[in-house]
This record gives C-alpha cells, sequence and structure tokens, in this order.
C-alpha cells in the first residue's frame, strides 16, 4: 500500500458517488466519515504489520488530502449544483505543520490554511465556516485557520508557534497561484529578519521542551515536544531550508556542516521517533506523545528488539532512543550556534581578543591529540570561552583517528585527577566531555552506561545524565549560599580529599551496564579503572569503599530504625573511619539530589543526619550514649521547656520524654515534639487527635496523629487513609509506656500532592473517629474503594519479594516488603499483619516513584520476636498472597 494507490482508489470512489452527494442532505458528510474510519483502519492494520512510520504518515496526509479535494470539488468548484454561493475563485487549501510536511501521525490535528484573497473571502466567510464545521465532524481533529495573505503575514508576526507551522506548507488544493504568492512573500520577509527568526526559534524551542521534557536524557518524556523530539527534527531541517532557499540534500549537508555519516544517522533518529510516536497513538487510540514506562516494553517488542547477555530489550529500545534524540539535539543546537555566530557578523569580538590574550595554540598552531584535549578541558575550568564550538567540533569528528592507548598517557591521568580536585567546577567540564564523546574513549567503565536507562522509576534520567547530575549536585555545595545547605558544606571543608568523592561518584553505578547488574560489578570496573588511572593503594581503597557502601546511609536512615544500637554498631563498623563517613554522607546527598524532586524530601535528609551523628558519635565515642549526646538530649529538653513552660507544667514535659526512648528527642525534630505533646494532652477523652501540616512545595502533607494503643491500630488508621485515596508516603510510629500512641505520617492525594483542603482533613478526622470507636468498620468500604481504584491502574509485572530478618533489630523481628507501589498498600500489609496476631512496633515506609520498600518492626503478642519457622512460612505465604491478588 503507498501513497499514489491510496489517493487512485480514493479518486475512484469520489468520482462513483459525487452525484449522490448534497451537503444539505447530509450525504457528503456520511460519505467522509466512513470513506476515513475504513482507511484508517487499513492504516492500523498496515502499522502492526511493520510499515515504516514515515510510510504510515505520509498515507494519512494523502487520506486527508484526498477528502478535502472531495469536499472541494464538490461543493466549492460546483456552488449552483450543491447550493453553495461562495465564489470559488482565489481560494487556497494550504496544509500546515506535520499535515503540511505529509508526517501526520494516526491521531495528531490536522492543520489546515484556507487562504483567500480580500473580496473572496469576505464574501465566503459564512460558506467557509459551513465547510470548516463539516470537516470537524468527519472524526479527525481540525486546526483550521481562514486568512487572507495580509492576516496571515501580521499573525506569522505577532504568532511563532504559527509562524513554525507556515515554514512546512503544502498546497492541497483550490487556487494555486494564491498560494504559491503568498509564500514566496512570507519566506522572503523571514530570509529578510533571518536572526531575528533564529532568536525567536531558540526561544519557542526552549518553552517547548521546559513544558515537555528539557533533557534527551529522561526516560519519559514527549517523543514530539521534548528536546531532541521531533519537532527539533524539524526545526533544524526547516531553519536550514529557509535560510538556504532551497530543499535540496547536498545543500543542507553543506550549509548545517553535516557530515554524510550524520545525515544518515539523522534519518534513522527521525524514522525511529515518528514510528514509536504512531505506536503510542494506535495504542492510545487518540493523540499521544508522551513515551512512558508503561508502554516502553510493548514498543520494544513490536520493534523486534530482544533480551540480551547484559540488557533487557526494553533498555535496548530506550538506550536507542535516548542516543537518536541525543543526535538530534546536537546537531539542532550546533547550527542554531554557527547561525547565530554568522548572522551575527563572524566570531565574538570579545572572545577573539580574550583568546589572543591567553595564547592559546589553535587547531592549526598545535596538533589535537587526546593528550592536549585533556589539558585544554583543565584549562577550561578557569578560562571557559578557550573551548570554542570550532574546537569542540573539531574534538568531537577526530576521536575516532585515536587508538586506546593515545587516551591512557600518564600526563592524561594527572591532568584528569586535577579536573576532579577543582571542587565547584567538575561536574560542567565532565559534563562537556561526556557530550563530545570524550569521556567514554577515555574512561570506557563510564562509556558503557552512556544513554543506558535505568528500569527502577526511582531514576528520572539515563545512568550517565543521573551520574553527572549527583556531580553537579555536589559542586554546588562549595559555593552555595543556601543556609539549609551549610551542614553538608561543613563536611565537605573536613573532607580530605574531595577528587575521591567525584570520582566515585563518576562510576558509582557503572556495574548496571553488566550482565549482572550490581554494585560489585561498579566495584570492578571502578577497581580496574583506578588501577589504570596510577591511583595510589590508600586513595583506592577509599573510592572502592563509597562504590561498594554507596547505598548504605540512604537506606539504613530509610529503611532500618535507626534508633537500635545494633544497627548503628553495624554501620560503624563498615564505615570505619570518620573520613569515610564524611565522603559516604556527600556522596549518599548528591546521589539523592540527582534523582528528581519525588526521590528527595525534607524527612529523608533529617533521618540521613540522624543517622550519620549516631554513627559520628559511636566511631568517636564508642559508647551506645554518649556524653555529648546526653547534652544534647538535656538541651534540647530545656527548648521543649522554654516553648511550652507557659502551656504545660514541669512533670507533664517531663513525664513525655520519660513514657519514651531516651534518644527520641535526639531524632525527632523540635517542632514535631512540640506538637507531640500538644496532641497527648489534648488526647484526654477524645479517641483521637490529629493535626495536618501542609509542605506544598514538597508535595506531601505531615499528619501527626494521637490515640491510645490496640492490636492493629495502624491498620485502622491506614485503612481510612486508603478509603479516601491518601498516599502514605513514609510513617514514623512511637508508642508511650502509658500506651499513648504518637504516629507521624507524610501523605499526599492521588495526583501526589499535598492535602491542603482543611474541610476534606476534618472529614478524615471523623472517619477516622468512628473506625477508632468502632462505630463503624471500614474493611468493606475500605476494599470497595481500593477495588474501584486498582481497576484504574496499569498492572505491573514486579512480584512483590518479602523478607523477614531477625538479625537486624535486637528486640523485633523485621518484615520487608518490596513490591510496585499502589494506594492501600499499608493498609493491606498492615491489616494481614494485625489478622495474624502481630504488634507492630514501628515501620518505615518509603516511596520512590512508584516503588515501595516498607518496613515493619513487629513482636508476637506476648512482647517477643518470632522465632516459630512454621509462623514465618505462613507470614511469608499471607503477605505474597494478599499482595499479588490487591
Amino acid at each position: 500500500m503507498d501513497q499514489k494507490v491510496l489517493l487512485q482508489d480514493l479518486s475512484k470512489s469520489t468520482q462513483r458517488d459525487r452525484a449522490l452527494l448534497h451537503l444539505e442532505g447530509g450525504s457528503l458528510l456520511r460519505h467522509c466519515q466512513r470513506l476515513y474510519r475504513l482507511e484508517m483502519h487499513r492504516l492500523k492494520i498496515g502499522h502492526w504489520n511493520g510499515i515504516s512510520g514515515d510510510q504510515i504518515a505520509a498515507l494519512r496526509s494523502a487520506l486527508i488530502d484526498a477528502i478535502l479535494q472531495m469536499i472541494w470539488e464538490t461543493v466549492l468548484s460546483n456552488p449552483e449544483k450543491s447550493g453553495s454561493r461562495m465564489p470559488s475563485l482565489s481560494l487556497s487549501w494550504v496544509a500546515l505543520g506535520e499535515y503540511g510536511g505529509l508526517e501526520l501521525a494516526p491521531f495528531s490535528a490536522v492543520e489546515l490554511l484556507l487562504l483567500g484573497k480580500s473580496t473572496s473571502k469576505t464574501d465566503a466567510v459564512p460558506e467557509l465556516r459551513k465547510i470548516g464545521e463539516l470537516i470537524k465532524s468527519i472524526g479527525f481533529d481540525v486546526r483550521l485557520s481562514i486568512l487572507t495573505p495580509k492576516e496571515c503575514l501580521q499573525r506569522a508576526q505577532s504568532d511563532f508557534p504559527f509562524c513554525f507551522s507556515l515554514l512546512s506548507n503544502r498546497w492541497v488544493t483550490g487556487d494555486e497561484a494564491t498560494f504559491q504568492d503568498f509564500f514566496h512573500r512570507f519566506k522572503s520577509g523571514q530570509f529578510k529578519n533571518r536572526l531575528v527568526y533564529i532568536y525567536e526559534l531558540s526561544e519557542f524551542l526552549k518553552q517547548q521542551h521546559n513544558e515537555y521534557g528539557h533533557s534527551v536524557y529522561l526516560l519519559e518524556s514527549d517523543i514530539d515536544r521534548g528536546a531532541g523530539g521531533l519537532l527539533d527534527y524539524h526545526a533544524l531541517l526547516k531553519s536550514i531550508m529557509l535560510l538556504i532557499g532551497s530543499e535540496s540534500t547536498e545543500k543542507i549537508m553543506a550549509e548545517g556542516e553535516i557530515t554524510p555519516l550524520e545525515w544518515k544517522r539523522l534519518g534513522e533518529a527521525f524514522q525511529h521517533l515518528l514510528t514509536v510516536r504512531n505506536h503510542l497513538h494506535w495504542v492510545a487510540e487518540k493523540a499521544q506523545d508522551f513515551l512512558a514506562h508503561d508502554v516502553a516494553g510493548q514498543l520494544a517488542n513490536y520493534l523486534g528488539y530482544k533480551n540480551g547477555r547484559s540488557q533487557k530489550s526494553t533498555e535496548v529500545f530506550l538506550q536507542r532512543t535516548i542516543r537518536h534524540r541525543k543526535h538530534i539535539n546536537m546537531l539542532l543546537s550546533r547550527y542554531l550556534d554557527q547561525a547565530r555566530a554568522r548572522l551575527r557578523g563572524g566570531a565574538d569580538p570579545l572572545r577573539t581578543s580574550y583568546l589572543k590574550l591567553v595564547s592559546t595554540p589553535g587547531p592549526a598552531q598545535e596538533e589535537q591529540t587526546p593528550e592536549r584535549w585533556m589539558k585544554l578541558f583543565h584549562f577550561s575550568q578557569t578560562q571557559p570561552m578557550v573551548l570554542t564550538n570550532q574546537l569542540k567540533r573539531s574534538i568531537g569528528s577526530n576521536l575516532s583517528k585515536w587508538g586506546t592507548r593515545d587516551f591512557n598517557l600518564l600526563s592524561m591521568h594527572d591532568e584528569f585527577r586535577a579536573i576532579l580536585k577543582n571542587k565547584g567546577k567538575v561536574g560542567s567540564t565532565l559534563r562537556i566531555m561526556r557530550d563530545l564523546g570524550f569521556m567514554g574513549r577515555y574512561l570506557p567503565e563510564f562509556g558503557r552506561v552512556e544513554c543506558l536507562p535505568q528500569l527502577d522509576r526511582a531514576h528520572k534520567y539515563s545512568i550517565d545524565e543521573h551520574t553527572l547530575r549527583a556531580i553537579e549536585a555536589l559542586d554546588q555545595l562549595a559555593d552555595s549560599t543556601d543556609p539549609t545547605l551549610h551542614d553538608y558544606q561543613r563536611v565537605l571543608d573536613q573532607v580530605m580529599d574531595p577528587s575521591l568523592i567525584y570520582f566515585a561518584l563518576l562510576l558509582h553505578d557503572a556495574g548496571k551496564g553488566l550482565a549482572h547488574a550490581d554494585t560489585t560489578g561498579s566495584e570492578r570496573l571502578a577497581a580496574r579503572a583506578l588501577h589504570r588511572l596510577n591511583y595510589d593503594l590508600e586513595s583506592r581503597e577509599k573510592v572502592l569503599f563509597l562504590v561498594r557502601e554507596h547505598l548504605l546511609l540512604g537506606h539504613i536512615s530509610q529503611r532500618r530504625d535507626i534508633d537500635d544500637p545494633l544497627i548503628v554498631q553495624e554501620v560503624s563498623a563498615t564505615v570505619e573511619t570518620a573520613d569515610n563517613l564524611n565522603m559516604l554522607l556527600l556522596l549518599t546527598y548528591a546521589d539523592l539530589q540527582s534523582m528528581g524532586k519525588t526521590a528527595r524530601s525534607e524527612r529523608k535528609h533529617f533521618l540521613l543526619w540522624s543517622l550519620y551523628f549516631k554513627v559520628f558519635d559511636r566511631l568517636m565515642f564508642g559508647d551506645d550514649l554518649s556524653e555529648p549526646e546526653h547534652a544534647q538530649v538535656a538541651a534540647i529538653q530545656q527548648k521543649v521547656l522554654e516553648h511550652l513552660g507557659q502551656e504545660f507544667d514541669l512533670e507533664t514535659i517531663l513525664r513525655h520524654f520519660l513514657f519514651l526512648p531516651e534518644k527520641y528527642a535526639l531524632y525527632t525534630p523540635l517542632p514535631e515534639i512540640l506538637s507531640h505533646l500538644r496532641l497527648c494532652e489534648r488526647l484526654q477523652e477524645l479517641p483521637v487527635i490529629t493535626e495536618w501540616v501542609p509542605h506544598p512545595h514538597a508535595g506531601y502533607t505531615e499528619l501527626n496523629l494521637s490515640t491510645r494503643d490496640l492490636p492493629g491500630r495502624f491498620a485502622q488508621i491506614a485503612s481510612v487513609l486508603a478509603a479516601h485515596g491518601i498516599s502514605i508516603l513514609s510513617a514514623q510510629l512511637n508508642t508511650r509506656d502509658d500506651g499513648i500512641v504518637i504516629d507521624t505520617f507524610q501523605v499526599s492525594d492521588t495526583e501526589g500532592q499535598a492535602i491542603v483542603d482543611p474541610a476534606y482533613c476534618d472529614r478524615v478526622n471523623q472517619l477516622l473517629s468512628e473506625v477508632i470507636t468502632g462505630e463503624k468498620t471500614f474493611d468493606a468500604l475500605v476494599e470497595s474503594r481500593l477495588h474501584h481504584l486498582s481497576s484504574r491502574q496499569t498492572s505491573s509485572s514486579m512480584i512483590p519479594r518479602v523478607r523477614i530478618d531477625n538479625d537486624v533489630s535486637s528486640q523485633s523481628t523485621v518484615i520487608e516488603v518490596q513490591t510496585e507501589d499502589r494506594l492501600g498498600l499499608g493498609y493491606y500489609i498492615a491489616k494481614t499483619l494485625a489478622d495474624l496476631g502481630l504488634n507492630i512496633l514501628s515501620a518505615k515506609l518509603a516511596t520512590e516513584k512508584n516503588y515501595a520498600f516498607d518496613v515493619f518492626y513487629v513482636q508476637t503478642r506476648e512482647g517477643e520476636k518470632i522465632t516459630s519457622s512454621f509462623q514465618m512460612t505462613e507470614i511469608l505465604e499471607r503477605l505474597r498472597f494478599k499482595l499479588n491478588i490487591a
């Protein structure tokens, strides 16, 4: 099936039925609707049978052409027969944008311009609008503009998106002379204002990227308007065509300084993205340009990618997609830079003068070698302007000329280590080296993860981009004036050699490119790189420690009871020295910052610091609770007295601390302690008392709750929250010796936003009270509510993992649950544990995107650990069963 055959079929159909078509009787509309449905069904079948993306797009464009020509010939060219009073003279139907370029995706809007001279348009406006309504009723989205040439030029001057669409123009039917005359004037005007056009285009693309996907390395973004998408492809080609006044491939390549290999890769990228976009449309049965995790696997299967030894098919597909987008974005950015410089009249005189002052040899003065490039990268940390666009292009195009040995020189390694020692300026330099392809050649352990995706949902970017963002987060600490980062800056100043943290960050995820992705793989690759780069033994051991344990502080602080002395002792034994602890804290901070807003929160940083101080104290003093900590507890108690001395008597305040573990004061923020005391005193005869504290910028609300302890209490609370569509992001449970429960939850609504409506909170409070007093049994309602919501959630192939550990805690059995996050997950787990007769002493519910890692510290009714193997097996089976069917 090709475009000519389709047009011939459509033409025959038009001739056969034209005599029966009348606008007023509606038969024209019915015929067009039937024809459009039939041919779209044929295109869908063609797509699933492997027809290329550009052919599908061209065929749909041809289908629209045929329908419009049918309407034109039936209604406009024969006004007497059709009953239309509209003159057909000087009216031209023009396809714009994707439609104009014969690149119309299955459910994309048809951008159509009806161009008419002033007199004919004025006379025909009522009829034109009637035709517009007819077209919109056929079954596809139409964006119709009815303009005169003068109106069109005025709109193009004030509306750049419309101006950009005009660049992809094509005459469909009607008066071709009007079309040719207008677009000659339009392109002449744009050519005269080329510099203005380039700047407006750059601003337009920046706005689109900010809204639909700012980086080519995003794992989820808009395939059309995100960075490196189809919009960038069109911006590159249409801009070159406009400025050279030709569509010749040879002239386009010459103007854009595009090599034959780059042109070939550009065509492959376009074909790939267009096919992906078509598939997204067909699967969604609507205009859908967002490439999400949920459909990536399906696309990989459709495109024929197979699981390899070290990569899954989905990873191969996403890596290929990122590389294609990177190539498009690179060519576009390079061309826009060249065009701006050329249109401004050559090189920037300030830059030229500056480069003469620093006397940096140019490409013609000294042979360009990897060794010299490394020196230039180092020099650019203090003199950024030395890396001109011309030099960058020279490096990128000449990399392939050099062999592996040329990148393995002792002098290069010295320069590279010097780059890493220049804290605050490391990330920007490494980013340039990565973008030019230099880093992958010099450090192949890093090169193997370039553009490689991570499918754990906690990461927004490919591994190399995630790594560079972590390094840039560490850079920001060096010069930041943000008071919230002061403590991190203080630790950074105490580190003996910060360059080791940078190197560890560079390779901490390198093992994910291996067949069995884990930290041991990253450690093995790091060891190889350290040996090749001639690091001394002590530095090697420190870097390998950081790579091996880069998850330690984050996992322990978020998933373990850091008040347990055994936990603190384990971490202390692993870390060994204060310098190691300081470096690991900074690496953990940088890693968290690079994972997006959903992966970091105030609570996570607070827990991280709490664990850090406990481990630091153990390393320094060796005691379970040092004298300085005792003094800190006393100081916190004194602050509470200062804040609440007028509200409560001394005995009430001291009793609160007496009823809780001594370290409660250390790991609980002062505002929370004050809130807890007020809640406990307000509880009195009430069944439950709550306090809702929204944090809109962080995307969660803190719910502080106090009630009386009973078996299954946590399950009751979780049931009420789940029934109202509230997601539990984390939970900290405290039970005083007098039986009063003090729980702190971080919660959000179903959209992942903070809960700020007081009336909504009051309704939740009312239901909490009714459930806790036994007035209502919510199990049935919750099950119904969750079943309704789960039917709308996408299913996951992730198998829940449940683990029971009796070694982590000295007093409790720890139950870990890893699974896809869903509404009511905490409720399902808590209810299952309560049904098994277990008491939940504390819980850590950690959520990163759609990934949940929930940890429960439990005891039997007798207050003991679970020691029966039969009971452990029953817990595992019940939890796995419940989580699989939930």
